[in-house]
């Protein structure tokens, strides 16, 4: 019996080593990116590629992914050129000339990611995103990821900012509601999500609605409508250029409604720089933020605003949060992992319990793919004591870091 058990032994620590011995060690990991690095939205690649190098280097100074033997990440950056159709031919000449990338992530938007999704379903590569669309993650796909807010959450976040303002703020009633949005998956997604959202939110009147062609050259149709049916809040669901055309469209025709943002162009640093001290006080919903609760509440993570500002010479916008937290998952699943084969990889994404930077706390996929403890933050630009304007979280409490506060805007309709 002695001899038996001692030959059991022996065998089981002869596997346990062969085991240990063959782990896989490799000098680097690719991760893929794919984002706007040209065209009408370029100012959105450029800082997603900022922030997710920013992960990158400081995965690698804290000794790479350890479990792969001290691996390098390198990312691997392809430009999709701001267009939906070159997106998918994109994702596929990725995957040709990189067949050893173990992930990817992108895009900017949600029309430049579902095309994608089909490609990288079937070259079994996980693709992670926190784009919007519930579409992203309503077909079913196994080896896409959502990790952020999608536009339910968004539209019930910005309803639920101007219901809190009508309550807080006794006399404020602002009740007539528009929305405006380009017309793309990503405006049409917000769009039904802010109908479904005001009509369920007892006193909000949908008054207006309507949409545009992205990278308009003329908005004053838009801004004489929302003023004809007397929107006293506007939900705008805009890029960059857009969204600073609005605005100023806006100033020229002497209107100032309460601007409750869609995310995107809203809360970009462009928008910043263009209006000046007239974005003091605009509103705007996202799905990251660099001085959300959850980030600061994470000692690992707390100064990663801070150091991207320092290096790069602008505010981490709500992309590159993202960014950079796409990035940091795919390490963690690394690690988890210990494999360079996307699926396995795939297999510990969907496995992953971690806070990220994400609101919300502690990362959640459901079977579809979706973060579901993800929670949509509103940002307000403020100004801050260096003379500079940033958007802050201000609500819900549970992410909020700064307090909100009172616009001369809305001064005036309470009488103060």
């Amino acid at each position: 019996m002695k001899k038996v058990l001692t030959l059991t032994l022996c065998l089981l620590l002869c596997l346990s080593f062969l085991s240990v011995g063959s782990a896989e060690t490799v000098d680097t990991v690719k991760i893929g990116l794919i984002f706007p690095l040209s065209g009408s939205n370029a100012d959105q690649g450029v800082f997603n590629v900022d922030a997710a190098t920013l992960a990158m280097d400081d995965i690698n100074a804290a000794g790479g992914i350890k479990s792969l033997g001290g691996a390098q990440i390198e990312l691997v950056i392809y430009d999709n050129e701001s267009d939906s159709d070159v997106s998918r031919t994109t994702a596929e000449r990725l995957l040709a000339e990189n067949p050893d990338v173990v992930a990817v992530h992108g895009a900017s938007a949600s029309a430049y990611v579902l095309p994608m999704l089909s490609v990288f379903e079937r070259n079994q590569v996980p693709f992670l995103t926190a784009q919007t669309s519930e579409s992203i993650v309503g077909q079913g796909y196994q080896y896409v990821f959502a990790f952020a807010s999608l536009s339910p959450q968004f539209a019930q976040t910005q309803v639920d900012m101007l219901n809190w303002l009508n309550e807080t703020y006794e006399g404020l009633n602002l009740t007539k509601v528009g929305i405006v949005y380009e017309d793309t998956e990503w405006g049409l997604t917000n769009s039904a999500a802010a109908r479904e959202a005001i009509a369920n939110a007892e006193g909000l009147e949908l008054v207006y609605d309507q949409a545009y062609t992205p990278s308009a050259s003329d908005l004053s149709s838009i801004v004489v409508g929302l003023m004809s049916a007397g929107v006293e809040v506007v939900f705008p669901t805009s890029y960059t250029q857009d969204a600073r055309l609005l605005f100023n469209t806006m100033v020229s025709y002497d209107y100032s409604p309460l601007i409750v943002g869609g995310g995107g162009g809203m809360l970009y640093p462009a928008f910043g720089q263009n209006l000046g001290e007239l974005v003091d006080g605009v509103l705007s919903v996202g799905s990251h933020n660099y001085d959300a609760a959850t980030i600061l509440n994470n000692e690992e993570l707390a100064d990663v605003g801070e150091r991207f500002e320092e290096r790069f010479g602008y505010f981490l916008p709500e992309q590159g949060v993202s960014a950079y937290n796409a990035v940091y998952i795919v390490a963690q699943a690394l690690e988890n992992c210990a494999s360079t084969d996307p699926t396995d990889v795939m297999n510990a994404i969907r496995e992953l319990t971690i806070s990220t930077l994400t609101p919300g706390g502690e990362l959640k996929f459901e079977e579809n793919g979706w973060n579901s403890n993800s929670v949509a933050v509103m940002m307000q630009w403020q100004l801050d004591e260096d003379g500079e304007y940033r958007p802050h979280t201000v609500f819900p409490d549970s992410e909020a870091t700064v307090e909100f506060q009172l616009t001369d805007l809305l001064r005036e309709r309470l009488g103060e």
